[in-house]
């Protein structure tokens, strides 16, 4: 049996040291791509109010039938995440009493860790995913059904001021976007930068955007064509240029 726990140890040291030396051949030989979104020298806050970036990517503050204004960075993203990750965040609010849509970005800097698949994050957090299914976005000026997003719809318990559990509901939006390419599916973005790394020996910054709203159970359709609407608007200001779609 020890001789047995020897053998797995000392293979999975070895993996390790080869995963470690890839990593560094990685780091050394393999350029950066360009992102495929706009960074502005717009400063964020993190939610205890210190600086948390003084560069973000943009997202445009006013939006037709819509208000807008900056969210803070969580400290918990902000102590995961990789220090070289350039973050935007913004709420829009829509006014009759309809809940606000928060919009995020993640751009991956050097450190190719900053995304991740996002099933794993909204899980974390307690989200439930219900049910999951891909949808096209018609953006006005863009080819016909360039935009490919991904949705989730979700539900969730949590614990009132007052000590009561209820369930509530949402609607999340997301796909990822580099220089020259964009898609909605997590496997096809880590395929296309695998085959950019061995065929051009650069590597793809991708940016990780999502879409968030609130959702009455049921009303989940209608949630998202509001939602629709929104990221149609925004997507030619966040985005550099419309990009070429990857399965």
């Amino acid at each position: 049996m020890n001789s047995r726990i020897a053998v797995v140890t000392i293979s999975a040291l070895t993996l390790m040291a080869a995963a470690a030396g890839s990593l560094r051949w990685l780091k050394d030989r393999v350029r950066m791509g360009e992102p495929g979104v706009r960074i502005v020298g717009l400063p964020l806050l993190s939610e205890s109010g210190r600086l948390a970036t003084s560069n973000s990517v943009f997202l445009p503050d006013s939006l037709p039938g819509f208000r807008s204004q900056l969210e803070a960075i969580p400290e918990l993203e902000l102590s995961f995440l990789p220090p070289d990750t350039t973050f935007g965040r913004r709420s829009y609010d829509g006014g009759q009493s309809l809940p606000p849509v928060s919009a995020s970005v993640v751009l991956m800097g050097a450190d190719r860790t900053s995304i991740h698949r996002p099933e794993y994050c909204l899980t974390g957090i307690g989200w439930q995913i219900l049910q999951q299914t891909v949808r096209r976005i018609e953006v006005p000026g863009w080819p016909a059904g360039s935009l490919e997003v991904q949705r989730f719809d979700m539900t969730r318990t949590v614990e009132r001021d007052d000590g009561r559990r209820v369930t509530i509901n949402g609607v999340y939006v997301f796909w990822f976007v580099a220089d020259g390419i964009r898609t909605a599916s997590h496997s096809a973005r880590q395929w296309q930068m695998v085959q950019d790394i061995l065929s051009k020996g650069r590597s793809p910054r991708w940016a990780y955007i999502s879409f968030f709203s609130l959702s009455e159970p049921g009303a989940e359709e209608v949630t998202f064509e509001r939602m629709s609407r929104l990221i149609a608007a925004a997507v030619p200001a966040i985005e550099r240029e419309p990009q070429t779609a990857s399965r």
